[in-house]
């Protein structure tokens, strides 16, 4: 019987973490998109931090780490590449408007998302 609870439990938490992991890659891909359509709002944004000439690269490299992400045998790959992304959006976030509430809300929903689905990437063994 407790390997049954053990089975469903497992699934309770892949589940969460996918929910949890669909955010932050969503906001990702959305600003990646914006990027490549050059809007008025992500022109301004990257203006403002010194980084207007490299607006389509950025935005392809986001889509390309969240489709790297969401490929199972690319997923590990996808993640540390999300994860230094990430913290690359804290940098620029605190040196440009002197805060960093986005860029760490994306990090802890795609590190608990991705931990739940994937326990073996925490390194703790559960």
């Amino acid at each position: 019987m407790a390997s049954l609870h053990e089975k469903g439990t497992h699934r309770v938490r892949v589940m969460v973490g996918y929910a949890l992991s669909v955010l932050p890659t969503g906001m990702i891909t959305f600003s990646g998109i914006n990027k490549l359509m050059a809007t008025d709002m992500m022109q301004g944004a990257m203006e403002k931090a010194g980084l207007l000439e490299h607006m389509a690269f950025i935005g392809t490299l986001e889509i390309g780490c969240v489709i790297l992400y969401w490929i199972p045998r690319t997923s590990n790959l996808g993640f540390f590449l999300l994860a230094s992304y990430v913290g690359g959006i804290i940098a620029t976030e605190w040196a440009n408007w002197g805060g960093a509430q986005t860029g760490v809300i994306v990090a802890v929903l795609l590190f608990v998302g991705t931990f739940l689905r994937k326990p073996s990437l925490s390194g703790l063994g559960i």
